[in-house]
C-alpha cells in the first residue's frame, strides 16, 4: 500500500468513526424511549431471576411477539439484557436498578426522563433562542401546574416515585455520614414521595419524619410508603400539605431542602428559604430548640454539570440557570441564615448546614 493510499484509508476510517459517534449520540433518544417501554412493561422484573424467550416475555406483557423480539434485540445490543444460546434473555447486572423490587430502583425515574422530560426537550430550541421554558413551550404550562391536572395523574404518581428513587441513595449516604443523635424530628421541605426522610428514619429508629409538599403529593404518599416500607418506619413518617413558598411546618430539629432550590429562580428560592426561616424561628421561640437546616444541591460549577444546568433551563421555572457555590450562599444569606458547615456527599451533592443568623 502506497503512502498516499494509506493516508486516504486512515482519513476514510476516521470519517467513518466520526459518523458512528454522531449516529450513536443522535439515536440515543430512541434507546431511552425503548428503555422506558421495557420499564413500563416490567420486563426487568420478569427476567431478573429466570431466562425467558421473547415469545414468553410478549405473552407475560400482553405484547406483540414480533415487535417484542426487536425491542429485546435493541436493548441487548445496548447491554441491558443478555441473550443465552437458547435465545432467552436475562437482565444484565449493570441494569439491576430497572427492577421495581430493587432497593435502589430507578424504574420510575427512567420512565419520567425518557417520556415527560424528553418531550419537554422538544422545546430546547425555544429555550436556547429566547431563554424561555422549553416545558412551557411544549405543554403550555409549567411542570408542577401540568402535574396537578387530573388527566396527568398517572405521570404525577410516576414523578413522586421517581423523586423518591433519586432520594434513597442520598439518604443512605447522609444517614452514615452525619450524626443524628441530637435530632428527633426531621422536616423535609418539598420532600416529594418522602424517599429522603423515610431513608433517614429507617436508618435511625429514634427519628420521626415529616414530608411537607403539595396536597396532591401528600394524598398519594402514605399508600406508596405502605408498599415500600415496613410498618414501623411508615408509622414514623407523616405527610403535611404545604405551600412551601408561604409556610412550612414548625417543630423540626432538622430541616432538609434537597434538590429544591435548583428548580426555581433565586427570587423563588428566597421565598422558600424565608418560609423555612420563619418556621425555624417560631420553633426556637416556642420550644427552646436550635433547629438546623441542611441545603443539599448538585451545583452547576463545571462543564460536566452543564447537562443538569440545561435541564433546569428547559424544564424548571423560567429563568433558572443553575446554582454555583456563590449563588446558593447569596440566597441563603439573604433569607437570614448563616452557613455553619459544608460537606460533599458521594452523590455529588454539596451540603450546606445553616443556622438562624440572628439566633
Amino acid at each position: 500500500m502506497s503512502q498516499e493510499t494509506s493516508a486516504d484509508f486512515t482519513k476514510a476510517y476516521r470519517e467513518e468513526m466520526n459518523h458512528m459517534h454522531v449516529t450513536r449520540l443522535v439515536g440515543s433518544g430512541w434507546f431511552s424511549r425503548a428503555l422506558a417501554a421495557a420499564a413500563r412493561l416490567g420486563i426487568a422484573d420478569l427476567v431478573a431471576d429466570q431466562p425467558l424467550s421473547d415469545d414468553e416475555i410478549a405473552d407475560k406483557t400482553d405484547s406483540d411477539p414480533r415487535v417484542m423480539r426487536r425491542l429485546m434485540q435493541m436493548l441487548t445490543f445496548w447491554g441491558v439484557f443478555v441473550r443465552d444460546e437458547a435465545g432467552r434473555y436475562v437482565l444484565s447486572e449493570n441494569f439491576a436498578p430497572l427492577r421495581d423490587d430493587h432497593p435502589w430502583s430507578m424504574r420510575n425515574y427512567c420512565i419520567l426522563m425518557a417520556e415527560t422530560y424528553d418531550d419537554a426537550f422538544g422545546g430546547i430550541l425555544e429555550t436556547v433562542r429566547t431563554g424561555k421554558s422549553g416545558f412551557r413551550a411544549v405543554f403550555g404550562t409549567s411542570l408542577y401546574e401540568w402535574l396537578e391536572r387530573e388527566e396527568n395523574a398517572e405521570t404525577a404518581a410516576i414523578f413522586d416515585r421517581a423523586m423518591a428513587e433519586l432520594s434513597r441513595p442520598v439518604a443512605a449516604v447522609l444517614a452514615r455520614q452525619r450524626d443524628f443523635s441530637d435530632v428527633r424530628t426531621v422536616v423535609d421541605v418539598g420532600g416529594g414521595g418522602a424517599g429522603m426522610v423515610s431513608g433517614l428514619v429507617a436508618a435511625h429508629p429514634h427519628l420521626k419524619g415529616v414530608c411537607a409538599d403539595r396536597a396532591s403529593v401528600c394524598e398519594r404518599g402514605p399508600a406508596q410508603l405502605e408498599k415500600t416500607l415496613n410498618a414501623d418506619v411508615a408509622a414514623r413518617v407523616s405527610f403535611q400539605p404545604t405551600d412551601i413558598f408561604e409556610s412550612v411546618p414548625d417543630g423540626g430539629d432538622l430541616y432538609l431542602l434537597k434538590n429544591v432550590l435548583h428548580d426555581w429562580t433565586p427570587k423563588s428560592g428566597l421565598r422558600i428559604l424565608t418560609a423555612i426561616h420563619a418556621a425555624m424561628r417560631r420553633t426556637a421561640e416556642a420550644e427552646g430548640k436550635s433547629p438546623r437546616l441542611l441545603v443539599m444541591e448538585p451545583l452547576v460549577e463545571q462543564d460536566a454539570d452543564a447537562v443538569r444546568g440545561m435541564f433546569q433551563l428547559v424544564v424548571c421555572e423560567e429563568g433558572t440557570l443553575g446554582l454555583d457555590q456563590d449563588g446558593i450562599r447569596e440566597i441563603i444569606a439573604a433569607a437570614g441564615f448563616e452557613v455553619t458547615a459544608t460537606d460533599r456527599l458521594m452523590s455529588n451533592h454539596t451540603v450546606l448546614e445553616c443556622a438562624l443568623a440572628d439566633a
